[in-house]
Parts: structure tokens; C-alpha cells; sequence
């Protein structure tokens, strides 16, 4: 069991688990839209019912997180399309609940568009933190020691 550990470190490091993490709390949160989703999710996003139904937007998580967990396994630099799967959906979210508040078909919409973008930066910031650093030699002008 430790070697399976240290060995997921090493491959994964905080951008993969950042990933991982990501991905399977969308694939969770995805199915709960699927099987049953909650009353105030369904009030708050109602602008993107018009759209899709619920079952849709709920395969929409569940297929986004099972990108983040793809790329969670590939070296950064290459897990781009992982981080902007892992990022979109909460984004959609928190727009969603903006313009429910912002239209009016719920009144409680705001309280919930915070949490869903920061979740978005927080995957950001650890993307931004963790990514390859490019090595590029200094420009020495010509005639210089």
C-alpha cells in the first residue's frame, strides 16, 4: 500500500491531485443531478434549463469530471484540456446562479455563485503554481564579456 502511494505522489504531485480530487467530486455531483437533483439547484440555474434538461447538465459534470481524472495521470504542461474540465463546469454554475439572481428566479441564486467560481480559481491558482517552468537562456547583447 505505501508503494502505491508514494508512486501515485510522484506521478500525480499537487496538480494531479488537484485534478483527481476535482474530477471525482464532479462525477459525484453529476450523478446527484442525474438521480435527484435538489430543489434550490434546479430553482437557481433554472436559465440554463431552458437550455438542457437536468439529466444533460448532470452528464455534462459527470463527462467534465472524467476528463479531470484522465489528465490527472499526464505530466503538466499536457493536462490543459484536464484543468479546463476540472474549471468549466463550476464556472457555468456560478454565471447560472449570477443571472438567477439577477433575474429573480431566485432569491438566495447570489449566496451560491461565490463558492462555485472560487472553486474554479482555487483550480487556477494550483495550475498557475505547479506549471512547468520554460528555461530560456538570457539574450547577452553582441560585444558584451
Amino acid at each position: 500500500m505505501r508503494h502505491l502511494i508514494c508512486w501515485l505522489w510522484t506521478r500525480l504531485g499537487w496538480r494531479g491531485f488537484a485534478l483527481l480530487a476535482s474530477g471525482l467530486s464532479w462525477v459525484s455531483y453529476g450523478a446527484s443531478l442525474t438521480v435527484q437533483p435538489r430543489y434550490g439547484t434546479v430553482r437557481g440555474i433554472s436559465v440554463l434549463l431552458d437550455l438542457l434538461p437536468m439529466t444533460a447538465w448532470g452528464w455534462l459534470w459527470i463527462t467534465s469530471g472524467t476528463v479531470a481524472v484522465a489528465y490527472a495521470l499526464v505530466r503538466p504542461g499536457r493536462d490543459l484540456p484536464g484543468i479546463g474540465a476540472a474549471m468549466a463546469p463550476p464556472l457555468l454554475w456560478a454565471v447560472a446562479y449570477a443571472l438567477g439572481a439577477i433575474t429573480g428566479t431566485s432569491s438566495t441564486a447570489w449566496g451560491a455563485v461565490a463558492p462555485w467560481a472560487s472553486h474554479a480559481l482555487l483550480i487556477q491558482i494550483v495550475a498557475y503554481l505547479t506549471s512547468p517552468r520554460l528555461i530560456v537562456p538570457k539574450a547577452v547583447p553582441s560585444g558584451a564579456d
